[in-house]
């Protein structure tokens, strides 16, 4: 059966996204992360669990002098990544690659920059994605966040750098790994809902065998002219 996917025209018509219509379909935090990225003149990337591409594409159109490969292990996913490459024009920029971030098919340490958007849950954490292409793409069922960390040190060049969106609720798994794996946390940047909520995702550079010591963005508000909600009412 062929796959059914939609076809999503963003920013005014400037980024076409070709996705499923059933199982996963991208969220904010990839838009989060394609707006944090910053590039080079000339950058050699990739990213990991490239999905749909919308984050490799639009880093491609934001910065036209990148070349990046488009990792993605799940086949209807690298089908719908082909679409939105070549509906975009960007054959020459954008190379989808099928593969496991745990068997990685890249050669090491030549990539100036990589990028991921990887899955926030643990297998057993909570309640489950119903289907299967959502459970891959959402929990840790191929990959952990440690995969994702140790592959993005295999790849990246001494000095590359590492951008990566998670949860704020594992911030500190999240730091810790950077630091294990030789990448030093350098720029951060927290994700709120609105003005007075918790904060829900983390937004990090890190660079290979910096040295430590790191900068804190201003936080970013999806809603920023959202009312915040009444204060928690204190009890004896």
């Amino acid at each position: 059966m062929k796959p059914d996917f939609s076809r999503d025209v963003l920013f005014e018509g400037r980024l076409t996204v070709y996705q499923p219509r059933e199982g996963y379909r991208f969220s904010v935090e990839a838009l989060l992360l394609a707006e944090f990225v910053r590039f080079r003149r000339r950058e050699l990337a990739v990213e990991l669990g490239a999905g749909c591409g919308v984050i490799s594409a639009l880093l491609a159109l934001r910065f036209p002098g990148a070349r990046i490969v488009a990792l993605e292990i799940q086949e209807l996913l690298i089908q719908a990544l082909g679409l939105t490459v070549r509906e975009n024009g960007l054959s020459d920029r954008v190379f989808p690659v099928k593969g496991d971030v745990r068997r990685i098919p890249l050669r090491s340490g030549i990539f100036s920059a990589v990028v991921a958007n990887p899955p926030f849950k643990p297998p057993e954490s909570g309640r489950l994605p119903p289907d299967e292409s959502h459970l891959l793409a959402r929990t840790e069922t191929l990959a952990t966040l440690s995969d994702f960390l140790r592959v993005a040190r295999y790849l990246l060049k001494t000095g590359g750098r590492f951008f990566l969106v998670h949860t704020a609720h594992r911030a500190v798994e999240v730091l810790c790994g950077l630091r294990e794996f030789g990448l030093e946390p350098k720029r951060l940047r927290w994700v709120y809902p609105r003005p007075g909520d918790e904060a829900r995702f983390l937004l990090v550079e890190a660079i290979k065998g910096a040295a430590p010591e790191v900068r804190v963005d201003p936080p970013f508000f999806i809603h920023p002219d959202s009312r915040p909600g009444p204060e928690p009412v204190s009890r004896p």
